[in-house]
Order: structure tokens, then sequence, then C-alpha cells
């Protein structure tokens, strides 16, 4: 239970070898490249950079028509409700299935055939978005009985098209006919607070009648038809019936197309892993005839790694075997835990993972974390709830591996929420009334000390976890300075200024006085250690001694536990009082609807709340008592499983 020992390995083979090697660590899934290009040591100079890039390039071209075809396939497929898609899940396929079925596969002509028909309607669309622009353009002057082609025939008079603001519209009429003498002046339509007007004008008068259009915003258009508008609007719209008609033929003929989706997805996965290995080449070196190859695979896997390559290379090869230096930053992290512990690796990585030379927090971590959100959420009823929905979905959905941590970390959640709320009494607020032990109605000043005294414990237990790791480096001392000094502190300071409000004898209160003055002394005497003479070492042990501040904050931050649990339930018990004030026969009818809906609102955004909360106690209050972070994950070279789960062998 703790941070997979790691092994650095140095491997030396034939070039012939490479891409049998390659296929034989990717099956593997336990290795992790080291770049062996960017080192710069004087050893390595004679060796060249490795590198597959043609064959990268091409496998990302092949990789991006795949994948233009699952998208387009994927928009075509008839919709899967969300209970049928994760029942179904991924398909499952070992290396050389994959490798079988993605050979055996006619994916580049289906693909021609689909970049044909996804041409075609996006050929269609634009011609539709013109038609459609056409249409606008035409529409106002769909009133017009002459064609086009007449009014270009004029000899002695021009016309002109266009609109105006229609406000203007008796003004500009009026000075028009009066200036104007041989004209004609007709307004064809009124939209939008524009007319469209058409204007017949001799020749002599082009200037004159320009300028007072000009005058009157006119905007002039120039449509280029042959025919009556409203005969060519009828045109287009018949051509937009035909596109139509055609694009849902293409579209049927792409939907048939999906019968090849799952065709595309092996293929997919299977370019992908040859799309890993060959840019794993960009990490070794190379000879004429030889590769090197360096990288990380966990220690107890050592002898495993060695007989996967002998098996490949036989004899021809050099393999080199160090165990990882502890205090090297380098070494990528793998955890390592039971059961029980290994979903709550989420709430490791989404703080930071250790560094190899720290501990996994996440078993010191789980049961404060399970505790806490049993506590914010604190429903026997949502505790049952959460428990059969994460059981029905390991059981009958095929989730990959993800999602089935997701579903076991909220599956264990589901006990500590229903002891607690056995415990407060509640089973869906008070849909069924029973005593617990505690009333949170009534016992809020004994739920709050339950909770500072639960979130002191945890603050101890991480100081304790502390002065373990500084014993362990070999720090006795550090860990008296560090740690002794602070519980002499702060549980002197609760015995001397709490003890009279849990009933303590004064000469208990006087032991912790003089515990809490010989800890604080301690603190200012040791906190500044590490500065240069002894002005600087007690301006820092005063600075240390001002921490305790901290820890008082800390300890009001738990009081979230009481706050969260009580919320919820408050919440829960107004819903059923509402349901409950619902006219009878309506609240028979319609009080199942409103429970389920209310409760399940409640239900879901309260365990948001205790995941969140939760995890904050966590990473503020808990680990930054002995917990620094800053690792870097195992990189696993293996399928990438987008589409496919790939597996070593195949599971029935």
């Amino acid at each position: 239970m703790a941070i997979v020992k790691m092994s650095k390995f140095t491997l030396f083979a034939f070039e012939s070898q490479k891409e049998a090697l390659l296929d034989g660590l990717h099956k593997f899934e336990n290795v992790q490249f080291i770049n062996l290009q960017k080192y710069e040591e004087e050893y390595l100079q004679s060796l060249k950079k490795d590198s597959e890039n043609e064959k990268v390039s091409y496998l990302e071209g092949e990789k991006a028509k795949v994948k233009f075809a699952l998208e387009l396939l994927l928009k075509h497929k008839e919709k899967e409700g969300t209970i049928k898609s994760l029942v179904k899940g991924k398909s499952l396929l070992n290396y050389d299935e994959l490798e079988n079925l993605a050979k055996k596969s006619n994916y580049s002509e289906n693909y021609k055939k689909l970049k044909e028909k996804d041409d075609a309607l996006l050929q269609m669309k634009n011609e539709k978005t013109k038609i459609i622009s056409e249409i606008e353009a035409l529409t106002p002057w769909r009133s017009l009985d002459a064609p086009f082609e007449d009014l270009l025939e004029l000899n002695s008079t021009i016309f002109l098209m266009g609109s105006l603001p229609k406000s203007f519209k008796d003004t500009f009429r009026e000075k028009f006919e009066s200036e104007i003498p041989y004209s004609y002046l007709e307004v064809i339509s009124e939209a939008k607070g524009e007319i469209s007007v058409i204007a017949l004008i001799h020749k002599d008068y082009e200037e004159k009648a320009k300028e007072i259009l000009k005058l009157y915003s006119f905007n002039a258009i120039n449509l280029k038809y042959d025919g009556i508008p409203i005969q060519i609007l009828k045109e287009f719209r018949s051509r937009l019936d035909a596109i139509a008609k055609e694009e849902e033929s293409i579209n049927m003929e792409i939907k048939d197309g999906c019968k090849y989706l799952e065709d595309f997805k092996i293929v997919y996965e299977y370019l992908s892993n040859k799309h890993i290995k060959a840019l794993a080449c960009e990490n070794f070196l190379k000879t004429e005839s030889t590769v090197a190859i360096e990288g990380w695979v966990p220690t107890e896997l050592s002898k495993e790694l060695e007989d996967v390559i002998k098996t490949i290379t036989k004899e021809d090869f050099y393999l080199e075997l160090e165990g990882a230096d502890k205090e090297d930053d380098d070494v990528p992290i793998l955890l390592k835990n039971s059961t029980l512990i290994e979903p709550f690796e989420l709430i490791t990585s989404m703080y930071s993972l250790p560094k190899y030379s720290e501990i996994d927090p996440t078993p010191l971590m789980t049961p404060f974390y399970m505790v806490f959100f049993g506590m914010m959420l604190a429903d026997l009823g949502y505790g049952i709830v959460m428990f059969i929905a994460t059981t029905l979905a390991l059981k009958k959905f095929n989730l990959d591996e993800g999602q089935r941590k997701f579903a076991k970390f909220f599956q264990f959640l589901s006990i500590p929420t229903a002891v607690t709320g056995a415990i407060y009494g509640s089973f869906f607020g008070d849909l069924i009334k029973f005593n617990g032990l505690i009333n949170p109605a009534k016992d809020l000043m004994k739920l709050l000390v339950i909770s500072i005294v639960i979130g002191a414990f945890q603050i101890f237990f991480g100081l304790g976890v502390k002065g373990y790791m500084l014993i362990r480096d070999g720090k006795p001392m550090d860990a008296i300075y560090d740690v002794v000094t602070w519980y002499a502190a702060l549980i002197g300071a609760f015995l001397f200024l709490g003890g009279s409000s849990v009933g303590l004898s004064p000469a208990t209160m006087n032991i912790g006085k003089w515990v809490m003055i010989v800890g604080m002394v301690a603190l200012v005497l040791t906190q500044g250690r590490q500065n240069k003479g002894i002005g600087a070492k007690l301006g820092g042990g005063l600075y240390g001694l001002y921490g305790i501040s901290s820890y008082i904050g800390d300890l009001v931050s738990y009081s979230r536990l009481m706050a969260l649990g009580l919320s919820g339930g408050f919440i829960a018990v107004s819903f059923n009082m509402l349901i409950g004030m619902i006219p009878s026969p309506f609240n028979i009818i319609f009080g199942v609807f409103i429970f389920v809906g209310a409760q399940t609102f409640n239900m879901l955004l309260s365990a948001l709340g205790a995941f969140v909360h939760s995890a904050r106690l966590q990473y503020v209050e808990y680990f930054s008592k002995f917990y620094e972070g800053g690792g870097k994950a195992f990189e696993i070279f293996k399928s990438a499983n987008k589409y496919i789960t790939v597996i070593k062998e195949k599971q029935i």
C-alpha cells in the first residue's frame, strides 16, 4: 500500500529488432521511456538521435482520415440512451485480435466513399446558402411584373432599383416627380422600415435623378436575373426542395455506412498504437546497427521485463537495471493500494501525486475522507440509494477502468453516509421518523464539538505522520523540534484555555499551562534554527509560534462537518413539508414525482458539496501538516483505449 518502487533500465539491442521490441514492450504495458535525446552527456555525443518522422507523419494522416469518418458516422448514428450506452460500453480486444481485424479492414475505400458524400453535402450546403441569400434579395421585388431582361433593353430610358427609408416615402415622391419630368416611379414593396422602388428615367435626367436619390439615402441594387421575379423565386424554392431531397438521400447513405463504425474504431485504435510506438522512437539514441533505450519499470516487474526482451531478442541484448534514487524527483509515480483504498487515489491525484521520497497519503486520508463525506451528506435513504445505484452500475454496465474506480468511490462513500444518517435519525429528511443517537436539530453544540474533536484528531495525526517521516529519514531531532513541540503547545493550550468548558480540575489546567509554556518556548527556540545569527533565529522562532493561529483557523474549518450535514438534512425536511402542504388528492397524485425530483436534486447537490468540502479539508488542513506532493505520474507505454479497450488477454 504505497508508492511502487521503480527501477531504471538501460537497454541496448540491434536496430533490426527495434520494431519487435516496441511491440513487446507495448503489450507488456509496464514501462515508461526516458528521453535520451535531451541528455547532453559527453559519452552520448557519439550516438545519433533516433526518429520515425515519415512513419509518424503517415500515421497522423491516416488517423485524421479515420477520425473524420468516425465523427461523420457518429453524427448520423441513431442516438443510444445513456443506460444502453453504459451497458454496451467499449469493445474488448487483445492486441493480436485488434491487429488482425484492422488488417482485414477496407477502411480506406470506405473513407473515400464517406468523404465524397460529405463533399457533396458541403456543396449542397453552399448552394443552399447562396439560394437563400438570393431569395432574401429578390423577395422585396416579387410584385414586379416586368422581366428583368426587358428593363435592360430600354433605349432612351434607364432604370434604377433600390430601397430607401420608409419615412421619406411621401417627401421623396413629391420631390422626384416634380423635378424629374420624364420619369416613372413605382413602390414595389414596403417592409422593415424600408420601401423598395423602381424608377424609369429619361437619360437626360439621369444625373439629377441620382442626386435626389442620394439625398434620400437611396441604396441601389443590381439584380442580374432573367425573367419575372415571382417565377425566379418559384424556381429557387423548387431547387431548395430538390437539394433537401438530395441531402436526405445522401444522409441515408451515410447512416447506412454506420455498419462500418466499429470497423473504423478498431482501425483508429490500431493506428493509434502504431503512432504511439513510432513516437516512442523520439526518446531513443542509435548507431548504424544498434539502438539505446532507457526507461522506468516497476521493480517487482524487472524480471518480467527481462523475459519479454529475451523472448524477442534471444540473447542479443544488453540490459542494466538500477533501483531508483529516493531523492530523484524525476522518478515517475505509480500508486498501488488495496481495493478499498484505490478509488480514493482520485482525491490524491486531484491535489498532486507524492514525490518518490514521500509516502502515499491515500491510505492515511481515506478513513478521514469517508467519515467527513458521511457527516456532510448524512442520510440513511441517500446512502441506500447511492449503494444500490453504484452496485448496479458496477454489475450491469461495461465500464472502463476510470469509470469503475469512480463508481466504487461513491459505493464506498455510501456506507458512511448511511451510517451517519442512521446516527442522525435521517431518512430522506424525516420521511420515516425514528430516533437516532444524535438529533441534529437539538444537539447543535454536541455536533460542533464532535466536528472540532475529529478535526483536532486529524491534525494531530497529520503531525504524527510528519514525525514518522522525519524519523524514517534519519532526522529524529527535527521530529522533536517540528512535531513534539507543537504537540506540547497545542495540547497544553487546550488543557489550560479550554479545560473549564469540559470540566477539568484546576490541577490539570495548571499542568496544561506549564506544558503550553514549555511547548511555546521550545517553538521560539527551534523554529528559526535554519537562520544565521541569534536574532534571526529568535525572529524565525517567534514567526513560527505565530503559526498557532493557523491551527485555530484549521479547527474552525472543521465546523463545516456540522454545517453541511445540517443544511442537507433541513432542506430534505423542507421538501417533505412542502409536499405535505399540497391539498388532497393532489398530494397523492403529484407528491411522489415531486418527492423523487426534489430529493434527487438535494442528494446530488449535497453530495457535490460533501465531495468538494471533504477534499478541501484534506488538502488544506491535513496535507499541509506532512505532505508536499509534486510527483510526476507514471506514463505507461500502452494502448490509448479511446474507442476500444485493448487488453493483454481475451476476457470472457
